[in-house]
This record gives structure tokens, sequence and C-alpha cells, in this order.
């Protein structure tokens, strides 16, 4: 099973990098840039913070409280349908668990915050890839996923109710080995709901220490590799959740069943460490900023209006991963490579 894992790894990122380098297509990844992740299993915590929630309709009362952490668990897998030396075509899946956790939960009387305390929150994500170069100069990228988020088990509802979908296109230039760049349009929940906007994506590498990656206004980060195992980050990103929470207590009432947005920017600095060949490790921290922590009931009594808007005190995080990817060696221990 390690094997046939560390197979799919070399298979998702290598390929793809030979075969650009041998060709020379026009693609999103400039040299220097590192080869994606093909396995990732990533850690993270927020600590301890305020949230404020105010009432949008008549039955709620707004409140405050404390939350001691907020902590995510997410793994992710890319495997590759189709190889070619202008296409590629890759599916992946994501599997993310959330968890919230109030101070002194036993005292809060607050029917939002206790369906929230210490819920499993899990997201099943299944995804696809897609990148062409149209020439030397040019290429298209697209990139899709459906996801089922919520608590399926205890819902009458159809499951098609917990469905979410995300659409990217990106139709880019590569001016030169070191520079690439593209305009394009997003439809997904980063800020929490469902949203369509424009992004600019840009990867450059000035030389082998210094370069950025970006998806703005989603993403920039700035890199620095003082060596070949070893590389610095520091910039932000943008992530987001819509999840579907069921109550499995009668007479709830407006939140018997409702869907919780969540966005936030985080500031960070990051540290990526090759620690055995084509393992690595990574250690990020900084400040999350929170948009929004709403409860809505997804417009089925109210009309582009939440029932709770809430928000989070900024927070310092961390995260920790742990990614695999490809190298010789690796290549040599699944006997690609004698």
């Amino acid at each position: 099973m390690k094997k046939l894992l560390h197979l799919i790894v070399f298979l998702v990122s290598g390929t793809i990098c030979n075969a650009q380098e041998a060709v020379k297509w026009a693609s999103p990844n400039v040299k220097h840039m590192p080869v994606g992740r093909g396995i990732n299993l990533s850690y993270t915590r927020i600590f301890s913070s305020m949230v404020e929630s105010r009432a949008e309709v008549p039955g709620i009362q707004n409140n405050n409280a404390f939350i001691s952490s907020l902590e995510n668990i997410e793994y992710d897998i890319k495997v590759p349908l189709l190889i070619r030396d202008r296409t590629q075509l890759l599916t992946g899946f994501e599997y993310t668990y959330d968890y919230f956790q109030f101070d002194n939960s036993e005292d809060i009387d607050y029917e939002f915050y206790n369906k929230l305390d210490r819920r499993n929150l899990r997201s099943r994500k299944l995804k696809l890839y897609f990148t062409h170069s149209l020439s030397q100069r040019r290429y298209m990228h697209i990139r899709g996923s459906v996801e089922i988020n919520g608590d399926i088990s205890d819902s009458e509802q159809p499951i098609h109710e917990f469905a979410k979908y995300s659409l990217a296109f990106t139709y880019g230039w590569q001016k030169s080995p070191t520079n690439a760049y593209g305009i394009g349009v997003y439809m997904d929940y980063t800020l929490g709901r469902p949203v369509i906007y424009p992004v600019f994506e840009w990867n450059k590498s000035w030389n082998k220490k210094w370069g950025f990656e970006s998806k703005i206004p989603a993403k920039f980060m700035l890199r620095f590799t003082p060596h070949e195992g070893l590389r610095l980050y520091g910039g932000y990103h943008v992530d987001g959740i819509s999840y579907r929470v069921v109550t499995t207590t009668e007479n709830s009432g407006l939140l018997d069943e409702f869907e919780i947005r969540r966005s936030d920017v985080k500031l960070s600095f990051s540290l990526e460490k090759r620690i055995h060949d084509f393992i690595w490790a990574g250690l990020e921290c900084g400040l999350n900023y929170n948009i929004r922590l709403d409860a809505s009931d997804d417009d089925k009594l109210y009309k582009d209006q939440d029932l709770i808007t809430s928000q989070l005190k900024p927070a310092s995080y961390i995260n920790l991963s742990l990614f695999v990817v490809p190298t010789n060696g690796l290549k040599k221990l699944l006997g690609f490579k004698r």
C-alpha cells in the first residue's frame, strides 16, 4: 500500500514535470517553482478567540463567547488519468475535518454555539484538473470539484442538498521559462458562499532562490529557497468552508437544519524542509483574520439573508504538514531506476 501511494505521487508530478521540460510547452509552472504535492496530510489549529454573533431574523438573540480552539485536519491525494505532451488530466480526492471547541461550553445557553461545539464537521471533495498547452506560449487550465459537506446520515433531505460545486478557468501566457501569468474566472466557496470572481494568476522566479506564486485575490506567497532542501514562504491566502448542519434534537426552530458559512484570511510565514529524500515536512504560522462565521438557511425561508452573522476576533494559528514529492530516490525505490 505504501509503495502504491508513492507511485501515484511520482506519476502525478514527476511525469508531468519531465514532459513539460522535454517539449517546453506553455505551462503555469515556471522554472525553480516546486513540484506540486501528490499526497498531503496537514493539521491546522486556530488558537483562542472571541466570537460575536448578531441575529438577522426574529426569534434569535445576539450573543458572544470564547472559542478555545478551531482545528482542521486535511488529507489530499492526486491521481493521473491522462498524461500527454500537451495535455494533462488529473483527478483528486480531499477529506477535511473541522472541530470547534468553546470555553466553558456547559454554561453556554445559545443554540448556535451549542450545535458547533465539539461537532465533527466532515467534508469530502472529488476534484478534476485539466491543463492543455495551446502553443509554446499559451495555455489553458480548468479545475472543477464537487463536495459533499454535511450531516448526511441525520437528514431526510436528498444528498444533492449537501453538494457544493466549484469551477475555475484560466487562460494564460508563458512569457519565459521563469515567468507565466493568466487571467480567469473562479466560482467557489472561498468566501463561505458561492461567489463568482475574476482571478489573476502569476508565477515568477527571479533566480534559483527568489520567486513568488499567486492567484490574486485568493493567494500571494513570496518564495525564498536557501538550498534545495529548504523553502521559506511569506504572504497571505484565503480559506473558506460551507457545511450543512442537521440537529438531532427536537424543537430547534430556525436552527433545525442550517448551513455554516466561514471564510478567513491568513497572514502567514511558512517553512518547508526535506526530511528524507522524497518526504517533506511543513510548518506554517501567522494570524487568522475571520471574515465571517455565519448561519444560513440556504435561502429556503429568507432570501439573500443569513439567520446569524458572526465574526471571530483575529487569532494566531499554526499548521503542520507532511507531504511527498517525486525524486530519483523515490523512482529507484519503486523499481523504475536501476
